[in-house]
């Protein structure tokens, strides 16, 4: 129970760090389909990100759906506490889902805290994030490189208690999951920050990714989760108790004793509505 605690507990930054983008951009009130036109006009992209700013990985490579399969997408930014709490549950198991063609997964890099570091870490590391899944042919490579980024030994802390993160440091933890040092040290050119920024900017604005209960209605909170179109409620999720586990494996249609096992696929399909009542919307 107490992680779960702590799930509702971080979405404070994610409220934090959208209040940091209102005020940044303050002078640039537009709509989500002028924030939309901007993110389709940026010159150099991911090689395999579309329209929404999502990276779609499968077990076919990127770019790719495994045939009827859901679609999971994951909003996240890599100095999220709560980012981080997802990712430390859920990595794995997304690992093992994509391996056997049970899921698509859209990873949607967002920089909601670069105000919290002194130096644009979430930037950095989503750059990073972005060039690995342009030149890294293996999705499993960017997985792992994402959980080492969210790991507790190497997450950076906010604001006043964060420490700077060199590029070294980031390029180690590409290196430890199997990416090449010298493609390591080319991700950190910083190619992909109007990008980030443009996706970030269209992901603020988007209605469909507001939470609709609690505290923080009508915000968008990190992380997000989408499946098959239909948004996580992770307040509900939090107040019945479940972990990420549990709330994701029920809203697929798919028991967690069939995680990785090819050709056990969520009862959901490729276009179901999630399974779990109250949680979705």
């Amino acid at each position: 129970m107490a992680i779960i605690v702590n799930i509702a507990l971080v979405a404070v930054i994610g409220i934090a760090s959208m209040k940091s983008i209102e005020r940044r951009n303050a002078m640039r009130n537009i709509s989500v389909g002028q924030a939309y036109a901007e993110l389709q006009q940026v010159r150099v992209k991911p090689r395999f990100a579309d329209d929404k700013g999502g990276i779609l990985l499968s077990n076919s490579g990127y770019g790719r759906r495994a045939p009827g399969a859901p679609t999971i997408e994951i909003y996240t930014d890599p100095m999220c506490p709560g980012c981080a709490v997802l990712h430390q549950q859920m990595d794995t198991v997304f690992r093992s889902l994509l391996d056997a063609g049970q899921i698509n997964l859209s990873i949607h890099p967002v920089t909601f805290l670069d105000h919290m570091s002194s130096d644009g870490y979430s930037t950095r590391a989503g750059n990073a994030i972005a060039y690995i899944s342009s030149e890294d042919s293996n999705p499993d490579h960017l997985i792992d490189f994402m959980s080492n980024l969210y790991s507790s030994e190497f997450q950076p802390r906010e604001g006043s208690q964060y420490n700077p993160v060199s590029d070294d440091a980031i390029k180690q933890q590409m290196t430890k999951a199997g990416i090449d040092p010298v493609m390591a040290g080319k991700a950190m050119t910083g190619g992909y920050g109007p990008w980030l920024e443009a996706s970030t900017r269209y992901t603020q604005r988007r209605k469909d990714l507001a939470d609709k209960t609690g505290q923080f209605a009508g915000k968008i909170t990190t992380p997000t989760i989408v499946i098959n179109n239909s948004k996580l409620n992770i307040n509900t999720m939090s107040d019945e108790g479940f972990t990420y586990e549990e709330a994701i494996m029920q809203s697929l249609g798919l028991n967690s004793d069939a995680i990785g096992q090819s050709g056990s696929m969520p009862s959901i399909g490729a276009n179901g509505k999630p399974g779990v009542a109250g949680m979705t919307a």
